[in-house]
């Protein structure tokens, strides 16, 4: 698996897409109960086997599983005080969380909302100032004016939070879900958003879909932002 992440993270980073560090990209495993991400501060053109690590989809059911294993145990060796620590212990996170991207958060929540496979989050720089630039008139989508943007991608949620947040992580997974079903086939839903300074989100069944989704967003951003400035020159 890692070699599709090595695969994608070069062609990302070639292309000019974005620099080395700024990206992550996930992949959901054949169980649904986990998905394999990127570490944090891993550069996307240099990943190798030790550069992705699986998480729990559902962290709050692995918590619940340790915590009740730790409980059990506490109480058999009649420890108050060793079944404190042990309950304690069961809310941290697991070593795989603390490795992980910071952006985990928001992969995770579209994956328990939709029914993406993969996910590809970059810091496109043409998406980031339209991204701003749309955010300051007022507009919470960017409206592609090419035509392989209108036919492939329509409007363009644009949404915001902090990076890692809780509130990011809600209004991307809701974005994706807005107006379609989440569990229809892939290719009808929102395939890609956009989040207010900070980059693209894409989602396919594959992170080669989603890295050719991320290249319409970024491209559809380019030529809003160059017909937007040459406008102002005729």
């Amino acid at each position: 698996m890692w070699q599709e992440f090595q695969s994608v993270g070069q062609k990302v980073v070639s292309s000019g897409l974005v620099e080395s560090n700024f990206g992550n990209m996930s992949v959901l495993s054949g169980s649904g109960e986990t998905f394999v991400i990127t570490k944090t501060g891993v550069a996307l053109d240099e990943i190798d086997k030790n550069g992705i690590i699986e998480v729990p989809l559902y962290p709050e059911k692995y918590k619940a599983e340790a915590g009740n294993m730790a409980v059990k145990k506490s109480a058999t060796e009649k420890s108050a005080t060793e079944k404190s620590v042990a309950e304690k212990s069961a809310m941290e996170k697991s070593p795989a969380e603390k490795l992980a991207s910071s952006e985990t958060p928001i992969h995770r929540m579209i994956y328990q909302k939709t029914n993406a496979k993969a996910i590809l989050h970059a810091h496109c720089p043409y998406s980031v100032v339209m991204s701003i630039l749309e955010t300051e008139i007022g507009n919470s989508s960017l409206i592609p004016i090419d035509s392989e943007g209108k036919l492939f991608l329509g409007e363009i949620p644009i949404v915001t939070g902090g990076i890692g947040s809780v509130e990011l992580a809600k209004n991307a997974a809701d974005a994706f879900c807005s107006g379609v079903n989440s569990h229809s086939n892939l290719n009808s839903n929102l395939s890609g958003i956009i989040i207010c300074g900070h980059g693209t989100i894409a989602i396919g069944n594959t992170l080669k879909e989603a890295y050719r989704i991320t290249t319409q967003l970024e491209y559809a951003s380019k030529i809003k932002y160059l017909y937007a400035s040459a406008k102002n020159l005729f």
